[in-house]
């Protein structure tokens, strides 16, 4: 208990300091916005994903065609972002104007959170993002609204994420844990490098599966790559709580330390169409406090060798997943989570690896459909999510002074 205690002390003491340090990492932008935003112009005509709704949007800005600047790049050999400031200066644009056109037209192709739409403007962030699990343990419904600002490499959010669980024993509906989320991003060439760290306070309820009891903190960075269509990718972080953070929504919450990775590659099969395929792993150190998300208190304590909360209580786990001994009366193979409310388990038990697949279409901007299977070998547990995301940044810019 001792040791606990000065861990959660020593979170609470270094967790700003790690926020602060992050949010300053990386030297103030905004030094000259001009050259900057000429340069988020050119690297969005140089991705496919977003060069067509760029020369789009510049044209919409012109009065004039895409197709009359794609003619003009051939016939100078210039880039688009200088073709377009030229085209603007005609109009009798100044510099600061044009770098103000620059922005907006930035601003009007990156419509989702994980756009950067401007390297030196501030923005807001208004996200509401919501899935649907659903796998042989049951279905969990989260509803995550996101607000926060952008600034361009930087970036804070916070959220208070809505879950409903429906599994054979729990039926639960509640808000989960609250957690402010920092995120860094800097284009390197043609890399993109990434961390993020958030940090959730212990709002939702241990005992109705909606959080995990304590202060959990997750730290993680991600390195990208742009080849044409093809964005491989691989993310290697930290964290202290694993639930639905880590490959798929997970029928339970594990307290404990762990790392993992994750890795694959996206394809862009149109402007609006992705797919993709990778994996992920996750090996946890110590001993880890598993909090299933299928049982209530009254179903746990009124099913016979079922209803352990610590160590040498009946239905704690050990070994592989599937494989554990198992408290009188509970059905040989049932997993970890399917044993009691609260089990202590070995590192061994929640360390985990698995395969996934997802697909994404964009109708718009700022809507986001998508589809993801995930299957974890060790636990033979395949989820499927339905995701949908909608980013209300630019209603809600319109309406701050």
């Amino acid at each position: 208990m001792a040791a606990r205690i000065q861990s959660i002390e020593f979170l609470m003491q270094t967790i700003p300091r790690i926020l602060t340090a992050l949010l300053l990492a990386l030297p103030l932008a905004g030094q000259d916005a001009f050259g900057d935003r000429r340069s988020r112009i050119d690297e969005l005509t140089a991705d496919p994903e977003t060069k067509f709704q760029t020369l789009d949007a510049m044209a919409a800005t012109l009065g004039t065609h895409r197709n009359r600047l794609i003619l003009l790049k051939k016939e100078s050999g210039r880039s688009f972002a200088e073709i377009y400031a030229d085209e603007l200066r005609r109009r009798g644009a100044s510099e600061p104007a044009i770098a103000e056109k620059f922005r907006q037209v930035a601003e009007m192709v990156v419509g989702t959170r994980s756009g950067w739409a401007d390297p030196t403007g501030l923005r807001p962030i208004a996200y509401i993002g919501s899935t649907v699990d659903r796998n042989s343990a049951g279905t969990f419904i989260t509803l995550a609204p996101e607000l926060g600002v952008d600034f361009g490499k930087r970036a804070i959010v916070v959220g208070v994420p809505i879950y409903r669980i429906s599994a054979t024993q729990r039926d639960s509906t509640g808000i989960g844990d609250a957690y402010v989320a920092a995120f860094l991003r800097q284009p390197v060439r043609r890399y993109d490098l990434g961390i993020a760290c958030t940090v959730s306070a212990p709002t939702g309820s241990k005992d109705e599966g909606l959080g995990t009891g304590r202060v959990s903190v997750d730290l993680n960075g991600t390195v990208q790559r742009k080849l044409e269509s093809l964005r491989p990718f691989v993310t290697g972080g930290y964290t202290n709580s694993t639930f639905n953070n880590i490959g798929y929504q997970r029928p339970f919450i594990s307290n404990g330390n762990a790392v993992y990775t994750s890795g694959g590659v996206d394809y862009t099969i149109r402007r609006r169409w992705t797919a993709g395929v990778g994996g992920f792993a996750l090996h946890a150190v110590g001993s880890q406090t598993v909090i299933s998300r299928m049982f209530s208190i009254p179903h746990a304590a009124a099913v016979p060798g079922v209803g352990g909360t610590g160590p040498g209580m009946p239905g704690m786990g050990h070994g592989t997943p599937g494989q554990q001994s198992m408290p009188s009366g509970t059905p040989t193979g049932t997993p970890i989570y399917g044993h009691a409310l609260i089990t202590t388990v070995t590192a061994q038990d929640v360390s985990d690896h698995g395969v996934a697949a997802r697909m994404s279409w964009s109708p718009r901007p700022d809507v986001t459909f998508s589809l993801r299977i995930a299957h974890s070998f060790p636990y033979e547990l395949t989820t499927i999510r339905f995701g949908i995301g909608l980013d209300v940044s630019r209603s809600l810019k319109r309406i701050l002074p």
